[in-house]
């Protein structure tokens, strides 16, 4: 989003996560820097599949990081208000904003809204409820089980408990695009800001592991037993992950007017749609190419420009093969370094834009590409410039992340360093 005469540029302020690798950005910065696999054994509920395919598994203890918040109180009645993916949210939004300096009544005077990717929402927790209530039918039960689950079944469940514990009264959407979801949020979010129709913003995306995406994923043949290993020659597929990724945007002016420091800006968002399959992408990645190019337009830049490119890089057959000809049909074979991080998190589905968001941004500040972890041949569907150990890429100034989901619908996000 290039400054013009009716547009301002978007800083980021504030940066959140958790997933796989831990809570918080230092977790996943040391993660990243050490190159230690995040999948792990299943255990949130019972299937015999656990022993066989590893997931991204938030393994701490989410009600302890809860305290986090401001306001919560670990009481079993405002624990029951919030489904897993609520307090993934939560957690990687008090994260941010600490790192903002904003506190509840900062946003509620600013007028700040939330705009979140979903897709997961609250089923883990209406499964169970669900399950729970066919066995009591089952044993000759009448009793109907307490519907506690349904109020947190939906996305608004999630921006709701936003709402409420950081004072939000400006604007609060969900973005249900499949896997591009928590990108669309951050670039339409930014975009909200660059129009002057916002100060400040809350963006990002949040999913918890579930058993219909788990077993949905399974159905299709796309987990691998191995975990996944992106834009290899050999991949099996992709583990399925959960975790949340949250920034703070501002517009540049409101940002500097407080003396916060800009950790990075969010310079340019491209989307697209394949129309071409339910589940599967374009061949070519015409929609991939798209998405790119729109993104690389919004910001002013041209291909060369771009110092990094955080892939969507599921390890799929099909995407890995499509999101390569992409870039190499729009960037050149061998032009732009190229790195996956699914290995460290799982792909998180509606989170794993948002949370790719904060591994770019943190790639700016530091200087550092990471490493496209489980890599062992990499593909001949078109030759990339793959990250195999975490690079050094001082001058680096511009990076692109990607994420393509299902029915076609692809984002692309530039970010760019604040100088």
């Amino acid at each position: 989003m290039p400054h013009s005469a009716s547009t301002q540029p978007v800083a980021i302020t504030g940066l959140g996560a958790i997933g796989a690798p831990g809570r918080g950005v230092a977790a996943i910065d040391l993660a990243l820097q050490q190159g230690r696999d995040g999948l792990g054994t299943l255990d949130l509920w019972q299937t015999e599949l656990a022993a066989h395919y590893p997931v991204g598994q938030y393994r701490g203890d989410l009600a302890a990081d809860l305290a986090l918040v401001p306001g919560f109180e670990a009481t079993p009645a405002h624990l029951a208000r919030l489904s897993r993916s609520d307090q993934l949210a939560l957690v990687a939004t008090a994260e941010a904003a600490a790192q903002a300096g904003l506190s509840p009544a900062d946003f509620a005077r600013t007028g700040a809204g939330a705009y979140l990717g979903l897709s997961v929402c609250g089923t883990l927790a209406s499964e169970a409820e669900y399950t729970s209530a066919v066995m009591a039918a089952k044993q000759g039960s009448r009793k109907r089980p307490p519907p506690a689950a349904l109020f947190t079944h939906e996305g608004a469940s999630s921006l709701d408990a936003l709402a409420r514990y950081f004072k939000l009264n400006g604007p609060t959407l969900s973005f249900m695009t499949a896997c591009s979801s928590g990108a669309n949020a951050i670039g339409l979010a930014a975009e909200r800001i660059a129009r002057g129709q916002a100060s400040v913003m809350l963006a990002g995306g949040a999913d918890s592991l579930s058993r219909i995406a788990y077993y949905g994923f399974h159905s299709l043949q796309v987990v691998s037993p191995d975990g996944p290993r992106p834009f290899d020659r050999d991949r099996k597929g992709m583990s399925v992950g959960e975790g949340a990724g949250v920034v703070v945007l501002e517009s540049l002016a409101h940002a500097r007017a407080r003396g916060a420091r800009v950790l990075g800006l969010v310079s340019g968002y491209g989307h697209s749609c394949d129309a071409h399959h339910l589940t599967a992408p374009h061949p070519q990645g015409a929609g991939a190419v798209a998405a790119m190019r729109a993104a690389l337009q919004s910001a002013g830049l041209q291909a060369a420009d771009i110092g990094y490119i955080n892939a969507h890089g599921t390890a799929t057959l099909d995407n890995d093969r499509t999101e390569a000809r992409a870039i190499a049909a729009l960037f050149g074979e061998n032009s732009v370094p190229v790195s996956s991080i699914k290995r460290f998190f799982g792909h998180t589905l509606a989170a794993a834009g948002a949370i790719e968001a904060v591994v770019c941004v943190r790639a700016l500040q530091q200087q550092v590409m990471p490493q496209n972890l489980g890599l062992r041949q990499a593909l001949d569907d078109a030759r990339l410039d793959l990250v195999t150990m975490p690079r050094q890429a001082k001058g680096m100034r511009h990076v692109l992340s990607n994420s393509f989901g299902f029915g076609g619908n692809n984002a692309a996000l530039v970010f760019s360093t604040g100088d």
